[in-house]
This record gives structure tokens, C-alpha cells and sequence, in this order.
């Protein structure tokens, strides 16, 4: 995923951009985890982008919605509040690659808003430069709420 114009969240296809793409697990607003620690399904966490150190972030309250498709916004914001919290579901049991409790290289996931337990979206219809729209919308069992778990090595980065 990368951001535009601090409005809107995109996906820019399946290439990996380590530069654009990568965010990291932290710990949800208002709780604390170790850093390094495993990540279970069914965990309430937040996501780091680190090429701005911004927090993926929704709204529980309307403050307009996505250009493309109408959706409730996601963001890139470098606050901290509820807003920000994400549960993270396996997209379905077929979806990861093993039985383990924790997230692994390759798993498939949701990621469900806190606090109006909508789903991240990313959209089929492209922006002028080839990048997608991602919102929040729907309750995470529709294609385009499929998130791909890539763990990095810190000396790829």
C-alpha cells in the first residue's frame, strides 16, 4: 500500500515496493506489546507506514468519502487515537499457510476497523497512475478485502 495526498490509501498492483508498501505491526492505541513479538489472529493492532511514519487510519465519524467509489476514507495520519486499530482475521481457513495461531509469511487476512468494524477494501477501478483506491467497506469476506502477509528481512530494507 502507499498514499496520496494524505486522502487516500492505495495499492499499487503486486509488484512489492519496499519503499511505498511497507508498514509495520505496532501495538493498537492505548495498549502495549513488545516489540518483535508474535502477532496472533483475532489481534487488535495498528500499522506503521515507514516511508512517512504515518498510522493507517479510519473514522468513525463522516468526513467525506473515497473519489472513486464512495467509501468511508482510509488514511495515512500522524496522530495516535481509537481510530486507528485494526483487528486482523484470517480471511478464511483455506487462506493461511499453516495451523498456527500466529501470523506467517503468506497468510491471508482482513483487517477489520475497530470501531465501525468495516473492512479495508482495495478497489478493482484504477486511479490516472495505475494505483487503487482503498477504503473501508463491507464486512471482509468480498475479494477485495484480501491483505497478503509479507514478513521482511531488516536487511532488505
Amino acid at each position: 500500500m502507499t498514499w496520496v495526498n494524505t486522502v487516500s490509501v492505495v495499492g499499487n498492483g503486486r509488484e512489492l515496493d519496499l519503499k511505498n508498501d511497507l508498514y509495520t505491526v505496532i501495538e493498537a492505541n492505548g495498549t502495549s506489546v513488545r516489540s518483535g513479538s508474535p502477532v496472533s489472529f483475532d489481534t487488535i493492532v495498528g500499522f506503521k507506514h515507514q516511508a512517512t511514519g504515518g498510522i493507517l487510519h479510519s473514522h468513525t465519524k463522516y468526513y467525506g468519502s473515497t473519489p472513486l467509489m464512495n467509501h468511508q476514507q482510509v488514511t495515512i495520519w500522524h496522530g495516535r487515537n481509537g481510530d486507528d486499530n485494526w483487528l486482523i482475521r484470517r480471511f478464511n481457513s483455506s487462506t493461511s499457510s499453516g495451523d498456527s495461531d500466529f501470523l506467517s509469511d503468506g497468510d491471508i487476512i482482513s483487517l477489520i476497523h475497530g470501531k465501525t468494524e468495516l473492512a479495508l477494501y482495495s478497489h478493482p477501478m484504477l486511479f490516472g497512475d495505475g494505483s487503487q483506491e482503498a477504503s473501508c467497506h463491507g464486512n471482509g469476506n468480498d475479494e477485495n478485502n484480501k491483505w497478503r502477509i509479507e514478513l521482511i528481512d531488516d536487511s532488505e530494507l
